[in-house]
């Protein structure tokens, strides 16, 4: 009984932990909105849960034969593969923007776990037979 749920539960999961991750990098543009030649960081959430959800990943960028051609595996892997670490010019931080993307990235956080709460609550109504 658990694999039909357990699909739902990793997929809340993948996405906690890279809205986690995204959290981070915003948080950090935040701190470092002075800092002279600082480049904000950012991951595209969507490209990232997609190749996720795909499973077939990013390959990675061979330029010999004898280089190993696997794919990522976990979300952080993906997630590097997409993060870009140089975006515009040095000092490109807006405040504004980063506080609205944090608050925004936020919110669908809370969304993910409000989702995982009902898929829980459905579980347990499916456990206890709807409370008979």
């Amino acid at each position: 009984m658990w694999g039909i749920f357990e699909k739902t539960f990793n997929i809340a999961k993948q996405a906690l932990k890279l809205r986690s991750y995204k959290h981070s990098l915003l948080a950090s543009n935040i701190a470092n909105v002075d800092t002279p030649g600082y480049r904000r960081k950012d991951i595209p959430f969507e490209k990232v849960m997609q190749a996720y959800l795909s499973n077939k990943g990013l390959p990675l960028k061979t330029t010999n034969p004898k280089h190993i051609t696997g794919k990522p595996t976990s979300i952080k892997e993906i997630a590097e593969t997409y993060k870009e670490n140089t975006l515009g010019t040095p000092n490109n931080v807006s405040l504004e923007e980063e506080i609205t993307e944090l608050i925004q990235n936020q919110v669908l956080y809370e969304a993910t776990l409000q989702a995982l709460a009902k898929e829980i609550e459905r579980l347990k109504e499916a456990i206890t037979e709807g409370g008979r």
